[in-house]
């Protein structure tokens, strides 16, 4: 009785799957051609545009030309007059008059126009002072802003321009006789030979000096004129 029972059902999926096989395959004929007899709402005949061909004006016979006569003209000759010649008075020297000669006022050449100064892409400008052998490996300096005193700016030391690169940051500060510096002390010994990128920020972050300036950092010893420890780096506006 289970066997039975099983075969009807198995019957049933098998009928079922051939219907929507059925069923698919005509809604595919039916999506290419949509005018196909299984669809009983066939889309509407498009009506074929028929192209009006503008009759072409007629063209006139063709025309020629008829030569009209020209009358030539009869030439009559005119008589010519003999001139007389009248024998004209010699003419009289004159004395030239002793006028004197106006002097010419000397030409002023205008004096060149200097050319227009280009702004700088930085309101501040470094400068390295002076770089000298000591005890420890320190850079430092004074930031100016029109001879005085720059409030408010930041100097930034980093291993590259990059600002992903800033290793260390200073808020310039005033000292006791006023004036604003910075120093960035690296290290109390000698460093290894190392190029360090310094530039000006405002409070904000903004770059306001190039940051591709550096300086190259030494361990030579104090004997040697190029050793390079305590580097003293200014930044002018």
């Amino acid at each position: 009785m289970q066997n039975t029972s099983e075969d009807g059902y198995q019957i049933a999926t098998l009928v079922v799957i051939v219907l929507i096989v059925l069923v698919v395959v005509a809604y595919l004929l039916v999506f290419i051609n949509p005018r196909i007899a299984l669809n009983p709402f066939k889309p509407p005949l498009l009506a074929t545009p028929t192209l009006a061909v503008a009759a072409l004006p007629a063209l006139p016979p063709t025309w020629t030309p008829t030569p009209s006569v020209t009358a030539t003209p009869t030439l009559t000759a005119t008589p010519t007059s003999t001139p007389t010649l009248t024998p004209s008075p010699s003419p009289t020297a004159e004395p030239a008059s002793a006028t004197p000669a106006t002097p010419r006022s000397p030409t002023r050449t205008p004096a060149p126009i200097p050319p227009t100064p280009i702004p700088l892409p930085y309101a501040f400008r470094p400068a390295l002072e002076s770089c000298t052998h000591s005890g420890s490996t320190v850079i430092k300096g004074r930031v100016t802003s029109g001879g005085g005193p720059a409030d408010g700016v930041h100097i930034r030391l980093a291993t590259s321009p990059d600002p992903g690169a800033v290793v260390d940051e200073r808020t310039v500060g005033r000292d006791s006789d006023g004036s604003t510096t910075y120093a960035f002390v690296l290290s109390l010994g000698s460093l290894a030979p190392f190029n360090w990128y310094l530039w000006v920020t405002d409070a904000q972050g903004a770059t306001l000096s190039d940051p591709n300036f550096h300086i190259s950092m030494n361990d030579l010893p104090a004997e040697d004129p190029q050793s390079c420890w305590l580097a003293v780096v200014n930044f002018a506006k």
